[in-house]
Protein backbone atom coordinates (compact mmCIF):
# COMPACT_ATOMS: atom_id res chain seq x y z
CA UNK A 1 0.00 0.00 0.00
CA UNK A 2 2.90 2.26 0.10
CA UNK A 3 4.21 2.67 3.96
CA UNK A 4 7.65 3.74 3.34
CA UNK A 5 6.65 6.69 0.98
CA UNK A 6 3.96 7.97 3.66
CA UNK A 7 7.09 7.44 5.79
CA UNK A 8 9.38 9.66 4.26
CA UNK A 9 6.58 12.18 4.16
CA UNK A 10 6.13 12.21 7.60
CA UNK A 11 10.07 12.31 8.48
CA UNK A 12 10.40 15.08 5.89
CA UNK A 13 7.99 17.41 7.91
CA UNK A 14 8.83 16.16 11.22
CA UNK A 15 12.25 17.14 10.98
CA UNK A 16 11.78 19.87 9.21
CA UNK A 17 9.48 21.71 11.99
CA UNK A 18 12.41 20.39 14.40
CA UNK A 19 14.35 22.38 11.86
CA UNK A 20 12.61 25.94 11.97
CA UNK A 21 12.45 25.57 15.75
CA UNK A 22 15.90 25.44 16.03
CA UNK A 23 16.54 28.02 13.65
CA UNK A 24 13.94 30.28 15.21
CA UNK A 25 16.46 29.77 18.28
CA UNK A 26 19.75 30.39 16.20
CA UNK A 27 21.49 33.66 17.51
CA UNK A 28 24.34 35.53 15.78
CA UNK A 29 24.03 33.59 12.73
CA UNK A 30 21.45 35.33 10.18
CA UNK A 31 23.08 34.94 7.11
CA UNK A 32 22.55 31.13 6.84
CA UNK A 33 19.63 30.63 9.03
CA UNK A 34 17.18 29.33 7.00
CA UNK A 35 20.31 25.90 6.64
CA UNK A 36 18.77 23.96 9.78
CA UNK A 37 15.29 23.96 8.20
CA UNK A 38 16.53 22.32 5.08
CA UNK A 39 19.25 19.93 6.56
CA UNK A 40 16.08 19.02 8.64
CA UNK A 41 13.89 18.10 6.03
CA UNK A 42 16.39 16.13 4.31
CA UNK A 43 17.55 14.40 7.38
CA UNK A 44 13.78 13.60 7.99
CA UNK A 45 13.92 11.90 4.37
CA UNK A 46 16.54 9.43 5.56
CA UNK A 47 15.33 8.84 8.85
CA UNK A 48 11.56 8.54 7.24
CA UNK A 49 12.81 5.50 5.19
CA UNK A 50 13.50 3.09 8.30
CA UNK A 51 10.83 4.58 10.03
CA UNK A 52 8.93 3.29 6.85
CA UNK A 53 9.98 -0.23 6.48
CA UNK A 54 9.96 -0.55 10.43
CA UNK A 55 6.29 -0.10 10.02
CA UNK A 56 6.00 -2.59 7.54
CA UNK A 57 7.73 -5.00 9.72
CA UNK A 58 5.44 -3.91 11.99
CA UNK A 59 2.67 -4.71 10.23
CA UNK A 60 3.60 -8.28 9.25
CA UNK A 61 4.91 -9.40 12.85
CA UNK A 62 1.64 -8.17 13.89
CA UNK A 63 0.18 -9.97 11.26
CA UNK A 64 1.48 -13.04 12.68
CA UNK A 65 0.63 -12.26 16.49
CA UNK A 66 -2.54 -10.26 16.24
CA UNK A 67 -5.51 -10.66 18.87
CA UNK A 68 -9.26 -11.67 17.45
CA UNK A 69 -10.85 -8.98 19.54
CA UNK A 70 -9.20 -5.83 18.05
CA UNK A 71 -10.56 -3.98 15.21
CA UNK A 72 -8.88 -3.96 11.63
CA UNK A 73 -8.18 -0.52 12.17
CA UNK A 74 -6.44 -1.05 15.48
CA UNK A 75 -4.65 -3.87 14.27
CA UNK A 76 -2.99 -2.01 11.49
CA UNK A 77 -2.61 1.03 13.41
CA UNK A 78 -0.51 0.08 16.00
CA UNK A 79 2.33 -2.09 14.62
CA UNK A 80 2.85 0.70 12.32
CA UNK A 81 2.82 3.15 15.06
CA UNK A 82 5.10 0.98 17.27
CA UNK A 83 7.55 0.56 14.10
CA UNK A 84 7.62 4.05 12.90
CA UNK A 85 8.22 5.04 16.39
CA UNK A 86 11.02 2.56 16.45
CA UNK A 87 12.55 3.57 13.01
CA UNK A 88 12.78 7.30 13.11
CA UNK A 89 14.04 7.14 17.08
CA UNK A 90 16.92 4.22 17.44
CA UNK A 91 19.30 5.59 14.21
CA UNK A 92 19.29 9.00 15.91
CA UNK A 93 19.71 7.92 19.07
CA UNK A 94 22.41 6.00 18.97
CA UNK A 95 24.45 8.72 17.29
CA UNK A 96 23.14 10.95 19.89
CA UNK A 97 24.47 8.58 23.09
CA UNK A 98 27.05 6.36 21.56
CA UNK A 99 29.04 8.78 19.45
CA UNK A 100 31.20 11.76 20.44
CA UNK A 101 29.86 15.32 21.71
CA UNK A 102 27.34 16.36 18.88
CA UNK A 103 27.33 20.13 20.30
CA UNK A 104 25.81 20.72 16.42
CA UNK A 105 23.56 24.57 16.26
CA UNK A 106 21.99 24.77 19.82
CA UNK A 107 25.85 24.99 21.36
CA UNK A 108 27.45 25.94 18.11
CA UNK A 109 28.82 29.36 19.14
CA UNK A 110 30.72 28.23 22.28
CA UNK A 111 32.54 25.65 20.35
CA UNK A 112 33.35 21.78 21.40
CA UNK A 113 32.24 21.29 25.01
CA UNK A 114 33.91 18.60 26.86
CA UNK A 115 32.14 15.66 27.86
CA UNK A 116 31.86 16.20 31.34
CA UNK A 117 29.53 19.45 30.31
CA UNK A 118 28.19 17.97 27.19
CA UNK A 119 26.20 14.63 28.56
CA UNK A 120 23.19 14.67 30.97
CA UNK A 121 20.91 18.01 30.49
CA UNK A 122 22.57 19.22 27.34
CA UNK A 123 22.37 16.34 26.07
CA UNK A 124 19.20 14.75 26.87
CA UNK A 125 17.93 18.22 26.03
CA UNK A 126 18.87 17.85 22.52
CA UNK A 127 17.99 14.08 22.41
CA UNK A 128 14.51 14.87 23.72
CA UNK A 129 13.73 17.86 21.10
CA UNK A 130 15.06 17.32 18.09
CA UNK A 131 15.40 13.12 17.98
CA UNK A 132 12.02 12.11 20.35
CA UNK A 133 9.68 14.78 20.04
CA UNK A 134 10.26 14.45 16.10
CA UNK A 135 10.20 10.50 16.10
CA UNK A 136 7.05 10.83 17.75
CA UNK A 137 5.36 13.30 15.07
CA UNK A 138 6.54 11.22 12.59
CA UNK A 139 4.89 7.71 13.49
CA UNK A 140 1.50 9.88 14.34
CA UNK A 141 2.19 11.45 10.63
CA UNK A 142 2.86 7.96 9.60
CA UNK A 143 0.24 5.74 10.72
CA UNK A 144 -2.88 8.20 9.90
CA UNK A 145 -1.55 8.99 6.22
CA UNK A 146 -0.82 5.16 6.10
CA UNK A 147 -4.58 4.30 7.82
CA UNK A 148 -6.18 6.72 4.74
CA UNK A 149 -3.91 5.43 2.17
CA UNK A 150 -5.34 1.70 3.22
CA UNK A 151 -8.92 2.62 2.68
CA UNK A 152 -8.22 4.01 -0.95
CA UNK A 153 -8.64 1.47 -3.70
CA UNK A 154 -5.46 3.41 -5.61
CA UNK A 155 -3.34 3.30 -2.78
CA UNK A 156 -0.08 2.72 -4.50
CA UNK A 157 -0.23 5.61 -6.25
CA UNK A 158 -1.22 7.79 -3.30
CA UNK A 159 1.50 6.48 -1.63
CA UNK A 160 4.29 7.26 -4.34
CA UNK A 161 2.66 10.34 -5.33
CA UNK A 162 3.12 11.37 -1.56
CA UNK A 163 6.62 10.99 -2.36
CA UNK A 164 6.76 13.17 -5.90
CA UNK A 165 5.04 15.80 -3.64
CA UNK A 166 7.36 16.09 -1.04
CA UNK A 167 10.07 15.69 -3.44
CA UNK A 168 8.44 19.04 -5.56
CA UNK A 169 8.18 20.69 -1.68
CA UNK A 170 11.71 20.19 -1.39
CA UNK A 171 13.12 22.00 -4.83
CA UNK A 172 11.03 24.83 -3.90
CA UNK A 173 12.14 24.77 0.00
CA UNK A 174 15.30 27.29 0.04
CA UNK A 175 13.65 29.67 -1.91
CA UNK A 176 11.10 29.48 0.68
CA UNK A 177 12.72 28.85 3.79
CA UNK A 178 15.31 32.11 2.97
CA UNK A 179 13.14 34.77 2.10
CA UNK A 180 13.15 37.97 3.85
CA UNK A 181 16.23 36.84 5.70
CA UNK A 182 19.09 39.54 5.84
CA UNK A 183 21.81 39.71 3.29
CA UNK A 184 24.90 37.23 3.25
CA UNK A 185 27.74 38.49 5.60
CA UNK A 186 30.69 37.47 6.62
CA UNK A 187 33.37 35.47 4.70
CA UNK A 188 32.54 33.06 1.63
CA UNK A 189 32.71 29.93 3.86
CA UNK A 190 29.42 31.30 5.33
CA UNK A 191 27.91 32.16 2.11
CA UNK A 192 28.91 28.59 0.74
CA UNK A 193 27.33 26.76 3.72
CA UNK A 194 23.84 28.13 2.79
CA UNK A 195 24.83 27.39 -1.13
CA UNK A 196 25.65 24.11 0.28
CA UNK A 197 22.22 23.65 2.03
CA UNK A 198 20.42 24.50 -0.95
CA UNK A 199 22.59 21.30 -3.29
CA UNK A 200 21.79 18.68 -0.79
CA UNK A 201 17.71 19.97 -0.51
CA UNK A 202 17.64 19.98 -4.40
CA UNK A 203 19.55 17.03 -4.86
CA UNK A 204 17.08 14.80 -2.24
CA UNK A 205 13.85 16.42 -4.30
CA UNK A 206 14.80 15.68 -7.13
CA UNK A 207 15.63 12.15 -6.11
CA UNK A 208 12.42 11.66 -4.55
CA UNK A 209 10.56 12.65 -7.91
CA UNK A 210 13.00 10.36 -9.91
CA UNK A 211 12.36 8.06 -7.01
CA UNK A 212 8.39 7.78 -7.72
CA UNK A 213 8.44 8.51 -11.54
CA UNK A 214 10.17 4.95 -11.39
CA UNK A 215 7.77 3.65 -9.33
CA UNK A 216 4.85 4.98 -11.36
CA UNK A 217 6.62 3.65 -14.69
CA UNK A 218 6.79 -0.01 -13.16
CA UNK A 219 2.87 0.18 -11.61
CA UNK A 220 2.14 1.41 -14.96
CA UNK A 221 3.76 -1.35 -17.14
CA UNK A 222 2.24 -4.03 -14.88
CA UNK A 223 -1.47 -2.73 -15.29
CA UNK A 224 -1.94 -1.01 -12.08
CA UNK A 225 -3.07 -4.12 -10.18
CA UNK A 226 -3.50 -3.66 -7.18
CA UNK A 227 -4.04 -6.26 -4.45
CA UNK A 228 -6.39 -6.52 -1.54
CA UNK A 229 -6.65 -4.25 1.42
CA UNK A 230 -3.48 -4.24 4.05
CA UNK A 231 -6.46 -3.76 6.96
CA UNK A 232 -7.28 -7.27 5.52
CA UNK A 233 -4.68 -8.80 4.47
CA UNK A 234 -1.79 -6.83 7.19
CA UNK A 235 0.34 -5.97 4.75
CA UNK A 236 2.15 -3.03 3.09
Amino acid sequence: MGVVPWGVAAGAVAWCLAGSWRAAHTQNYPWNVWTPIGYGAVRGVFLGLPAGWCAVLGLRVGRAARQREDSGAARFARPVFVGGLLGGLVPRSLRDFLGAPQPRTLYHFDGPRPESQWYWRPLLSEWLTYTVLPALGCAVLLTVGALVSARSPRRESVGWAVAGLVGAGLLVLPHFAAAGLPASEGDGGHVNESASAGLVVLATGLGLLVSAWVAWSRRKRAGGQSGPSPLQAGER
